[in-house]
Parts: structure tokens; C-alpha cells; sequence
């Protein structure tokens, strides 16, 4: 953050905290990746449920969309911080926790009809 920025800097705790939750939510960015690709792109000797492709989109979309949900999330906290007013609503835990059932629905439902 440049020094040309409205209000003051806040505490340096406060600012790392809002940078390590950035990463967290990069982390599970990564992670929702790592499970995707295989699923997508299939993985040899493996048998897996009919709609593993399916699934694997669906983990990389939802990846695709938390890395910039969280830069701005991160963003708007620091700035929020920064000229002292309340944290923003953050919609990143809905969006995770939807997609994440989603997702787990799928792969319940898949692992049934392929029986």
C-alpha cells in the first residue's frame, strides 16, 4: 500500500492477519485445483464415478473464482482498515461453502446412479 492512500496505516497485526487470510483463501484456491485436474482429465488405472469430469469443472470454475474474490476481499479489508469503518460483508465463505456442497452432492449422486 502506497503512502498516497486515503487514512492512516493501520497496525502492522492487523494488516499480516488480513495478508495470511489471503493466502488461506489462495491455499483452497490451489487445493480446489489439485483436486479438479485429475478429476477433469481423468486419471489412467483409476475407476471413477460417471461424472468426474463434471466434478473436476466444477472444482476448477470454483477455483478460478475464489483467487480474484479473495485479492479484492483483501483489498477492501485493508482499505477498510486503513480509514477505520467496519470490515466489508465478505460473500467468499458463501460462495466456498456453496460450491463445495454442490460439488459433494454431485459426487454422492454420481456414485449412486453409477452402482
Amino acid at each position: 500500500m502506497s503512502d498516497e492512500e486515503p487514512g492512516h496505516e493501520p497496525d502492522y497485526r492487523f494488516s499480516l492477519a488480513n495478508e495470511r487470510t489471503l493466502l488461506a483463501w489462495v491455499r483452497t484456491s490451489f487445493g480446489l485445483a489439485a483436486l479438479g485436474i485429475p478429476l477433469a482429465g481423468g486419471i489412467q488405472g483409476v475407476v471413477l464415478p460417471g461424472w468426474h469430469r463434471e466434478i473436476g469443472l466444477g472444482a476448477i470454475a470454483l477455483s478460478v473464482l475464489i483467487a480474484p474474490f479473495a485479492y479484492v476481499r483483501w483489498r477492501r479489508a485493508q482499505e477498510a482498515m486503513r480509514l477505520g469503518v467496519c470490515l466489508p460483508r465478505d460473500p467468499l465463505p458463501t460462495l466456498l461453502a456453496a460450491g463445495v456442497a454442490i460439488l459433494f452432492a454431485l459426487t454422492l449422486v454420481s456414485g449412486i446412479v453409477t452402482r
